[in-house]
């Protein structure tokens, strides 16, 4: 299997607006590999802190453009079936694969129904693919 691409940084308070949404991600402030890292949804393995073995994520990284109170590029992470308190903790992601473009959304509706899409075929590739790490 080819080396995955990789990033890793500080999970930061951001708008708290996922956990409104119905998917809480943790704000990541790259700061190792975020450049390679194009604006995209991607399929994710992430190592966090304490934690034994890999959790998997779906990673919005980009504008978002559907909020027009986001101007800066950001990191966004919903880490799959994991409720735990994150902030200051240095988590590491290795890109699985590109999900989609990032996109502006007509409704928070749009962007919710899509954000499930987008997380439910995370979920399905990662099942097919663990990555050798």
């Amino acid at each position: 299997m080819p080396e995955l691409p990789s990033f890793a940084g500080l999970v930061v308070h951001g708008h708290k607006r996922g956990r409104i949404l119905g998917f809480p991600t943790a704000n990541i402030a790259v700061d190792s590999g975020g450049e390679t890292i194009e604006d995209g949804v991607f399929s994710c393995w992430a190592k966090v802190p304490d934690m034994a073995g890999l959790v998997g994520a779906t990673v919005s990284v980009g504008r978002n453009p559907t909020f027009d109170d986001v101007t800066e590029r950001r990191v966004e992470a919903y880490l799959h079936d994991l409720d735990a308190m994150l902030y200051g903790m240095r988590i590491a992601f290795f890109v699985v694969h590109r999900l989609r473009d990032t996109m502006r959304f007509a409704t928070v509706a749009d962007l919710i129904d899509q954000t499930a899409r987008d997380v439910e075929r995370s979920r399905r590739l990662l099942e097919e693919e663990r990555p050798n790490l």
